[in-house]
């Protein structure tokens, strides 16, 4: 705790970063991922191959963006520098490693942006809320992209807000929840069918609670949202995530969240209709907005 705060202090950041508590979960994850190296080991590998494998699938390489960049952990920067003309990095601030990681690739770029749109509201005047919904994202190159990546940022992206949201305005659970419910469900819409290159989205969706082999709780980290159905799920991946060992987050009980990985590409839009090929699935649509979401709802078996 020492280490984090001494970092915070020294670490130079816009005031919106401290504000929103960017810098202060930023830091929390260096040091987390740096406590929890081997147990999270296998989740960065997992997905630094699932983006190289999704950038052999690109009919062109010249631009790659990969959104939530974070601190580079699961990001195979050099793989990508070598494969593109141009790599964007898109994060709401980048750490002073993560900028002199980012020198050592005469191509690589850093984009400081609010990729959820909600600053821009709140800069209208009209932040969403329970009669205001979220607006459209604001992606940078979403239509050039050759391949837009959006990286292990999903989950988070309402946190900031709503926790802003419940402290200045009042936010009840079911307002943060339906906030973040919309936040995500316009991030996933614009990635799998507004952009025009090669479409990844890689997140987390459910977190386990473990006491050895038996499951204590379960929860649904995209409040009940389902993510779009994929054209084909030949590139469709899933994993463990060994978040937390104990006693990270409790003296005996493991934290556990599986993760997701979908491809989405336009050139097989046709084939999720084809009965034949056997890929179209019929999944319930999500839950209106304007309906309460129940998210207590535990799955007896995983």
């Amino acid at each position: 705790m020492i280490g984090e705060f001494l970092r915070y202090l020294t670490t130079f950041a816009p005031e919106r970063t401290r504000k929103f508590g960017y810098l202060k979960r930023l830091i929390a994850l260096e040091f987390r991922a740096k406590r929890c190296a081997t147990a999270w080991a296998a989740h960065q590998r997992a997905t630094r191959n699932f983006i190289v494998k999704a950038s052999d699938l690109c009919e062109h390489q010249r631009i790659a963006v990969v959104l939530g960049s974070g601190l580079l952990l699961e990001v195979p920067l050099k793989a990508l520098a070598e494969k593109f003309d141009r790599v964007y990095l898109v994060d709401i601030f980048h750490m002073p490693q993560v900028r002199r990681e980012a020198k050592k690739h005469f191509n690589v770029k850093l984009l400081t942006a609010d990729i959820t749109g909600v600053f821009q509201q709140m800069k209208d005047n009209r932040p969403p809320g329970p009669h205001t919904p979220a607006g459209a994202p604001r992606i940078p190159h979403l239509k050039e992209a050759d391949l837009i990546v959006s990286c292990n940022c999903l989950t988070q992206l309402a946190g900031p807000f709503v926790e802003h949201f419940e402290k200045t305005r009042g936010f009840s659970d079911l307002d943060s929840d339906k906030l973040a419910y919309q936040i995500m469900e316009q991030h996933c819409k614009a990635i799998a069918t507004e952009a025009t290159g090669i479409g990844v989205i890689i997140t987390d969706t459910e977190r386990f609670v473990m006491q050895d082999d038996k499951i204590v709780s379960r929860s649904d980290l995209l409040k009940a949202l389902k993510l779009p159905l994929t054209p084909t799920i030949v590139h469709n991946e899933e994993w463990d995530w060994f978040f937390a060992p104990h006693p990270e987050e409790h003296p005996s009980h493991d934290y556990i969240h599986t993760v997701q990985g979908k491809v989405y590409q336009r050139n097989f839009a046709e084939e999720e209709a084809k009965p034949e090929d056997g890929l179209a699935i019929d999944v319930a649509p999500p839950p209106s907005l304007e309906d309460p979401v129940d998210l207590g709802a535990v799955v007896p078996e995983r």
